[in-house]
């Protein structure tokens, strides 16, 4: 590590042993919610805990999983991204134009896909760094561009007649695990190292936690705002590519409402919408706690219309829970 690295990132200070134990019980707490959803549906719904039903919870929250990584990433820095949702829609829509119309090969699909996350998001980091705007506002009038863009470009249609081979991305396994869910604990490796062992992550936590004193330090903070924009457009892509390969088409309206999710499962997981906190382990769980929900409530043969209305609550709770837990930081470090 750097002088200059050490410098930003070394504002923390060492962890210590009480703080340890903290955060390995706040994790441990997010896997006791899940299994309590999953014993509560039980007794709502009884046969609910299968392998079957349990199988379809992990594979619906890979796709959640996936961006809520992402989106941890711009969270832990202070900032906020609510087009995640529709910036997927747009780059599933990119891919099935490229191989379905184009006829590129599948791999080139999966690039353009990603490629188009990593622009659109790049152009969110440059307007939000460099231009100075409020995140919430850019992102929010780039969820309605996506959006557009996706409709416009597929004249408002799903696309079909992806390769065979597409499929096994969706809905194959190896070794009897799910495609999806490897490529999430991929991911989930790749991004655990970059958080830990990357100047692009810690600096991350260190904007997050106190941007003034990060840019004294030399960091130039705007150049890895853009970064970390840049690495959530390309989560969507990511994703976009795994759900559209388990329903096997690209929609080009069905991302709108994950952004919700996402923002969600990082709270839940114990990120802090303050900026400075959180953990890949915990964005996993929290995708996996709302998965379980909306799973629940669509066994249980709920609206989803009402399921918004739930999920909105959630959100809300969440963030009301995120505040109480900032003060109390406040308070035991005064």
């Amino acid at each position: 590590m750097s002088v200059l690295t050490k410098k930003a990132y070394g504002a923390r200070g060492p962890v210590s042993l009480k703080a340890r134990l903290s955060k390995l019980m706040e994790q441990g707490s997010t896997v006791l919610v899940f299994l309590g959803i999953i014993l509560l549906m039980e007794v709502l719904t009884s046969g609910f805990i299968s392998l079957d039903n349990l199988s379809l919870i992990v594979l619906q929250a890979a796709t959640r999983a996936i961006l809520a990584i992402g989106m941890m990433m711009v969270i832990i820095s202070g900032g906020i991204d609510i087009s995640v949702g529709t910036v997927m829609s747009l780059c599933m829509v990119v891919m099935g134009i490229a191989v379905i119309d184009g006829g590129l090969p599948l791999y080139l699909g999966f690039v353009a896909a990603i490629g188009a996350g990593v622009l659109v998001g790049s152009v969110n980091g440059f307007l939000i760094s460099y231009a100075r705007l409020p995140p919430f506002i850019v992102t929010l009038g780039m969820l309605g561009i996506a959006q557009g863009l996706a409709l416009t470009i597929s004249n408002g249609r799903s696309l079909y007649g992806f390769p065979e081979t597409f499929e096994f991305f969706g809905g194959g396994t190896v070794l009897s695990i799910p495609v999806p869910v490897l490529i999430l604990m991929g991911f989930a490796l790749i991004m655990t190292f970059v958080f830990y062992q990357t100047r692009l992550g810690r600096y991350a936590f260190t904007i997050g936690g106190n941007e003034e004193a990060t840019r004294r330090a030399g960091v130039n903070v705007r150049a890895y705002k853009l970064a970390f924009y840049a690495v959530v457009g390309g989560t969507a892509g990511l994703g976009s590519i795994v759900l559209a390969a388990r329903i096997n088409s690209a929609h080009p309206g069905i991302g709108f409402g994950y952004e919700l999710d996402a923002i969600a499962a990082v709270v839940i997981g114990g990120g802090s919408l303050m900026g400075g906190r959180g953990t890949v382990f915990g964005a996993v769980m929290g995708a996996l706690i709302m998965s379980a929900i909306r799973f629940g409530l669509n066994v249980m043969g709920m609206s989803p219309f009402i399921q918004q209305i739930v999920v909105g609550v959630i959100l809300i709770a969440a963030v009301y829970l995120d505040t109480l837990r900032a003060a109390r930081l406040r308070h035991t470090t005064r």
